[in-house]
């Protein structure tokens, strides 16, 4: 960021266009970031709640059944909690919005169950306590 604000001062004289969309490249970058680090607060939480690996829920291929079912919960929280497109989602999982919307149904469908609907309500409430870095005071 530091090395951004440098280049920033150096265009002081380009003209405010310049300046303009320097800084809208600034905040795109900074919004980026804080919408990669909910993403990996999900994952982290989804994974220790059902006792999977991270690296297992970011892997780019299905893998088991269990893995599969942190990785849609995950999606589906992330989509519903944080409010991503279900292409945001996809990217961040490594997938396309159409395995995103997948993931969304069939956690929407399994949610009838009551113990996987408190589960759920229970992980959205955690991943939603926790401030984003840009949000926090």
């Amino acid at each position: 960021m530091l090395e951004i604000n440098r280049e920033v001062a150096g265009f002081r004289d380009a003209g405010p266009a310049v300046l303009a969309r320097l800084t809208r490249i600034d905040g795109r970058v900074r919004r980026e970031i804080e919408r990669a680090a909910q993403v990996a607060l999900m994952q982290e939480t989804i994974a220790r709640a059902f006792g999977v690996p991270v690296a297992e829920l970011r892997a780019p291929t299905r893998r088991r059944a269990p893995i599969a079912l942190a990785r849609q919960v995950a999606m589906y929280l992330t989509h519903v909690a944080f409010g991503f497109s279900l292409s945001a989602v996809g990217r961040h999982f490594g997938r396309d919005r159409t395995t995103a919307a997948h993931a969304c149904r069939h956690i929407e469908d399994r949610r009838d169950d009551p113990a996987f609907d408190l589960l759920l309500d229970r992980l959205e409430r955690a991943v939603s306590a926790v401030p984003v870095i840009g949000q926090m005071q």
